[in-house]
Protein backbone atom coordinates (compact mmCIF):
# COMPACT_ATOMS: atom_id res chain seq x y z
CA UNK A 1 0.00 0.00 0.00
CA UNK A 2 2.50 2.39 0.67
CA UNK A 3 4.51 2.05 -2.69
CA UNK A 4 1.01 2.96 -4.62
CA UNK A 5 0.57 6.10 -2.63
CA UNK A 6 4.03 6.74 -3.32
CA UNK A 7 3.13 6.07 -7.19
CA UNK A 8 0.57 8.43 -6.81
CA UNK A 9 2.09 11.10 -4.80
CA UNK A 10 5.34 11.92 -5.31
CA UNK A 11 5.04 12.68 -9.37
CA UNK A 12 2.15 14.95 -8.56
CA UNK A 13 3.97 16.69 -5.85
CA UNK A 14 6.97 16.84 -7.81
CA UNK A 15 4.85 18.30 -10.77
CA UNK A 16 3.30 21.09 -8.66
CA UNK A 17 6.74 21.86 -6.84
CA UNK A 18 7.86 22.45 -10.34
CA UNK A 19 5.17 25.09 -10.70
CA UNK A 20 4.86 26.28 -7.94
CA UNK A 21 5.62 30.22 -7.92
CA UNK A 22 2.97 30.29 -10.47
CA UNK A 23 0.67 28.05 -8.12
CA UNK A 24 1.46 30.30 -5.17
CA UNK A 25 1.12 33.96 -7.27
CA UNK A 26 -2.15 33.03 -9.34
CA UNK A 27 -3.49 31.23 -6.16
CA UNK A 28 -3.98 28.09 -8.26
CA UNK A 29 -6.82 26.43 -6.02
CA UNK A 30 -6.91 23.14 -7.89
CA UNK A 31 -3.61 22.52 -8.17
CA UNK A 32 -2.45 23.11 -4.64
CA UNK A 33 -5.28 20.73 -3.63
CA UNK A 34 -3.58 18.62 -5.58
CA UNK A 35 0.02 19.05 -4.32
CA UNK A 36 -1.45 19.33 -0.89
CA UNK A 37 -3.24 15.65 -1.75
CA UNK A 38 -0.02 14.25 -2.93
CA UNK A 39 1.78 14.95 0.12
CA UNK A 40 -0.74 13.53 2.31
CA UNK A 41 -0.29 10.55 0.15
CA UNK A 42 3.27 10.86 0.84
CA UNK A 43 2.93 10.86 4.46
CA UNK A 44 1.19 8.21 4.73
CA UNK A 45 3.05 6.07 2.86
CA UNK A 46 6.08 6.94 5.47
CA UNK A 47 3.74 6.27 8.08
CA UNK A 48 2.54 2.87 6.84
CA UNK A 49 6.23 1.94 6.97
CA UNK A 50 6.35 3.17 10.33
CA UNK A 51 9.32 5.84 8.50
CA UNK A 52 9.17 8.90 11.54
CA UNK A 53 11.61 11.28 9.56
CA UNK A 54 10.04 10.13 6.36
CA UNK A 55 6.28 11.57 8.32
CA UNK A 56 8.57 14.23 9.73
CA UNK A 57 10.02 16.02 6.94
CA UNK A 58 7.05 15.65 4.19
CA UNK A 59 4.37 16.29 6.51
CA UNK A 60 6.22 20.00 7.40
CA UNK A 61 7.10 20.43 3.52
CA UNK A 62 3.00 20.00 3.65
CA UNK A 63 2.37 22.82 6.48
CA UNK A 64 5.44 25.04 4.51
CA UNK A 65 3.30 24.95 1.76
CA UNK A 66 0.19 25.59 2.84
CA UNK A 67 1.60 28.88 4.77
CA UNK A 68 3.46 29.83 1.70
CA UNK A 69 0.29 29.51 -0.69
CA UNK A 70 -1.88 31.40 1.89
CA UNK A 71 0.66 33.93 2.47
CA UNK A 72 1.76 34.41 -1.07
CA UNK A 73 -0.96 35.16 -3.43
CA UNK A 74 -1.85 38.17 -5.19
CA UNK A 75 -1.85 41.56 -3.40
CA UNK A 76 -5.25 44.22 -4.24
Amino acid sequence: MAIVLFVIGYPIAILVIARWVPVVREQRIRWFVAHEAAVGAIVAGHAIRDNGSGVIINGAWGVVAAVWYWLGGRRR
